[in-house]
């Protein structure tokens, strides 16, 4: 009996300890586990740093913030190499996002925006030598207006709806939409909202310029972009869902920011920071602000 007493003294006491190392270790398992998935989070994230070039010019008088001479692009390019990184397209990034394609140990994306025809006169061949991507951000309306003078003088010309479609096919260049005529600070600031339109007038400017342009690209250079660069960097609030629903699945900013993507981007549509490539300082102080992580 002194027995069976002691026993329903002792007993609450003791389960009562079993449960708080119960609780205790299931704590420590979780925190471990959640732990080792944000490590594992972190190490799937792979930092991607982006160029943003537009003009490629011989003249010295003409370089400035959005134009370089073809020998700094290719020091760029040199630079880049010798540092182990290796150029890929963003619907390599987004291959990987969507879908685990790989990547390579040190990923970086080229960009040309505006579709000036220099980039093929004075980039291509040497891009050919050293199978060097890049994307080329094209505006409709220049490649309507250069499409129907035809002059192809790397000084001014932009590219014609044909060299897009040879860009394409290259396998070198993916062609991204830049607005069909919305590059412009005239009335709306890009393709930003205007501060009087309502959220329906905005989404069919969108769709009407931005959208023809897709419809134009599919039939005369047989292209489709699944990225689209903002002009001028200026974005609106509302424009995100809008050009989603365009078929868009990478957008270009002009933040200058590192990017940092992962698998955990499945289904997101990418929003990529990129650095501007202007004249008048070297390759190495660029490179010194392009390849910093901890910006």
């Amino acid at each position: 009996m002194y027995f069976c007493v002691g026993v329903k003294k002792i007993l609450p006491g003791f389960l009562t300890v079993m449960i708080i190392f119960t609780a205790a270790v299931c704590f420590a398992v979780n925190k471990l586990s959640y732990h080792s998935e944000s490590v594992n989070a972190e190490e799937e994230s792979i930092f991607v740093p982006v160029i943003m070039y537009h003009r490629l010019i011989k003249d010295p008088a003409k370089a400035g913030d959005y134009a370089v001479s073809p020998d700094v692009f290719k020091e760029d390019m040199q630079y880049l190499t010798d540092n182990g990184y290796t150029s890929v397209l963003v619907r390599d990034l987004l291959d990987y996002t969507e879908a685990g394609a790989p990547l390579p140990e040190k990923p970086v994306v080229i960009t040309f925006d505006d579709g000036y025809y220099n980039v093929m006169e004075y980039a291509l061949p040497y891009m050919k030598e050293n199978n060097i991507k890049a994307v080329m951000n094209i505006v409709g309306a220049y490649t309507e207006r250069s499409t129907q003078e035809d002059e192809h003088n790397p000084a001014y010309s932009y590219l014609t709806w044909d060299e897009i479609s040879e860009l394409d096919q290259s396998g070198l260049f993916e062609i991204g939409n830049h607005t069909s005529d919305m590059h412009s600070m005239t009335g709306r600031k890009g393709c930003k909202r205007l501060y009087n339109e309502n959220a329906e007038e905005y989404r069919e400017a969108l769709i009407g310029d931005i959208g023809m342009l897709q419809d134009i690209l599919r039939e005369k250079s047989g292209v489709t972009p699944v990225t689209f660069a903002y002009p001028y960097g200026f974005i609106s609030s509302e424009s995100k869902a809008i050009l989603e629903e365009i078929g868009f699945k990478a957008l270009l900013t002009c933040y200058e920011k590192p990017n940092y993507i992962s698998r955990s981007d499945t289904g997101e549509c990418l929003m990529l920071n990129r650095y501007n490539r202007p004249s008048g300082i070297s390759t190495e102080e660029f490179m010194s602000r392009l390849l910093s992580e901890n910006q």
